[in-house]
């Protein structure tokens, strides 16, 4: 599958999610901060998907995975980020056929991580012209039932891949979250 190794942040950060566990994002929380809990403005995929994070604390993602890791800790969630250019021997196919293997491998790896890993919903939504797959899912990490949002981007030599996670006790924000960045 010529996905394999254009999933370096993809599969890391899937893993990360899973494995990192609410007790290794609780650590990372509690460590200094990276840079203050200012507004965060991120542009990805050549600034098709952008948007602002308001109140969250850029840090560093658990186990020196790749991307970043953004934290709020009043509302107790976790938004991890990733970007990568795909290689060059997955660019001979659509940004379409590129989504639909990201899909796949989101899946597989999510549920193999983590056995609780269930999802709930899945569509594929157009931001600003540009094709977006939302994966919610709920899941147990390391003894603690979260909310999980994870979107997919493909656009023409790069992959991005967002991941949302919330507690199960705040639906609304974690909505509210999910569709701030999809500028909703």
């Amino acid at each position: 599958m010529i996905f394999k190794k254009s999933m370096n942040v993809l599969g890391s950060l899937c893993v990360v999610a899973a494995l990192a566990g609410a007790a290794n994002v609780a650590i990372a929380a509690d460590a200094p901060a990276a840079s203050a809990a200012a507004a965060q403005n991120l542009a990805l995929l050549g600034g098709k998907l952008s948007f602002k994070l308001q109140g969250f604390e850029k840090r560093e993602v658990p186990g020196g995975g790749p991307g970043t890791m953004y934290y709020n800790k009043d509302q107790k969630r976790v938004i991890m980020v990733g970007e990568d250019p795909l290689p060059l021997i997955a660019r001979g196919g659509t940004d379409d056929d590129r989504l639909n293997g990201m899909k796949k491998t989101v899946r597989e790896k999510q549920q193999a991580a983590s056995p609780d890993y269930k999802i709930v919903s899945e569509k594929t939504e157009t931001v600003k012209g540009l094709k977006v797959h939302r994966i919610e899912a709920t899941d147990n990490m390391d003894g603690s039932n979260v909310l999980q949002a994870t979107l997919l981007a493909v656009d023409n030599t790069k992959l991005t891949v967002i991941q949302v996670i919330s507690n199960p006790k705040d639906p609304a924000g974690h909505a509210a979250a999910v569709n701030n960045i999809l500028g909703k």
